[in-house]
């Protein structure tokens, strides 16, 4: 009896002592669940963190860009900038340059563009003459036909021979007729 009895005790207390398998899923459901709001939780901080502190950075970091690429816009400009005179044949027809830019290279050309302004109308051709740092002409562009009304003004592209050291030019004249 005392055999049966002990074990009966055992049989009871390892029934007692061990879950049953539905319990231990529910444990482990439960578990899962908790660590996936606590993932999710983390995910929502960094979520609002972006939301609120990200537009700021985003902003500082757009305002700097911008600030760069304005930075190098106006150092290609100010690269850019070109001396140009103009011969008393076209400044005697009332002509006047205010912007001048360097357009690049084409196969066979060098281009410059002007903004040329004319305080009475002006019909014909236009050209430039290149200058060294020596007061030495270097070279010539193409003439261009040029129609300007009293008190008007448009951009004109005057081309070089790809031969001329545009580089090293020190001003460009332009001359009119």
């Amino acid at each position: 009896m005392y055999k049966l009895l002990c074990a009966t005790s055992v049989v009871l207390l390892g029934l007692v002592a061990c879950k049953p398998h539905e319990e231990q899923v529910k444990e482990k459901h439960t578990a899962g669940q908790q660590l996936v709001e606590k993932e999710a939780a983390l995910a929502k901080g960094v979520g609002e963190a972006l939301q609120k502190d990200g537009q700021s950075a985003a902003e500082e970091l757009a305002a700097g860009a911008g600030s760069l690429l304005k930075g190098i816009a106006k150092g290609v400009d100010r690269a850019e900038e070109l001396t140009i005179v103009l011969d008393g044949s076209s400044s005697g027809k009332g002509l006047k340059v205010t912007r001048s830019q360097y357009v690049g290279s084409g196969q066979e050309s060098d281009t410059l563009k002007l903004y040329v302004m004319s305080a009475q109308a002006y019909s014909g051709k236009l050209h430039l003459r290149a200058f060294d740092d020596k007061d030495a002409e270097v070279g010539r562009s193409d003439k261009v036909e040029a129609k300007l009304d009293a008190d008007d003004a448009k951009y004109v592209e005057f081309k070089f021979d790809d031969a001329t050291p545009v580089s090293r030019v020190k001003k460009f004249v332009l001359f009119a007729g």
